[in-house]
């Protein structure tokens, strides 16, 4: 009998720290809703629509990019990923969606996107994980993979940058 409670409490114990440790996981990776914003005029020819969800870095990296954007003549047009079932793709001449995977998959409203979009080559995933290697082979889409650190944040925006580049036909950015 004695044994049998020892036993007991061991487990209890295993579980109560193994839900506590999950707890603090979700709670460290939660990520929140990015702020909506527009840059420039909705009467510009050019247009990006980005898309992202509020996190540090996701914040940094569309500060980043929007900086340097505002500087042509682009409207720029910043969402939470989860407005993206109100996106019409025709509007657009280039999307930039930037995510997390959530159990090594597409967040499921990029993933949702995606899959009824009709013109991927003007879609661009960056896709944050823990380790900065994720990719999909579901999709012929360009994707950057990265982990979320502000060492990589230049880096980050200058490869955007470029694709934007050769997708706007713009000067370099």
């Amino acid at each position: 009998m004695k044994a049998l409670k020892i036993a007991l409490i061991v487990i209890g114990s295993i579980i109560v720290v193994f839900l506590i440790t999950f707890g603090i996981h979700l709670l460290l990776n939660i990520q929140g809703e990015a702020e909506s914003f527009e840059v420039g005029s909705p009467e510009l020819e050019q247009k990006v629509l980005i898309a992202s969800q509020g996190r540090d870095f996701k914040n940094a990296l569309v500060k980043s990019l929007t900086e340097d954007l505002k500087e042509k003549s682009i409207y720029i047009k910043v969402v939470d990923v989860s407005a993206l079932s109100e996106v019409n793709e025709d509007e657009w001449d280039a999307l930039v969606f930037i995510h997390t995977t959530e159990k090594s998959r597409l967040q499921p409203n990029v993933k949702e996107y995606v899959d009824r979009a009709k013109d991927l080559s003007k879609v661009m995933l960056i896709t944050t994980s823990g380790t900065g290697k994720w990719k999909t082979e579901n999709y012929d889409i360009e994707i950057i993979t990265s982990a979320s650190k502000m060492d990589k944040l230049n880096s980050l925006t200058n490869n955007i940058l470029a694709w934007l580049n050769s997708i706007l036909k713009t000067e370099t950015m």
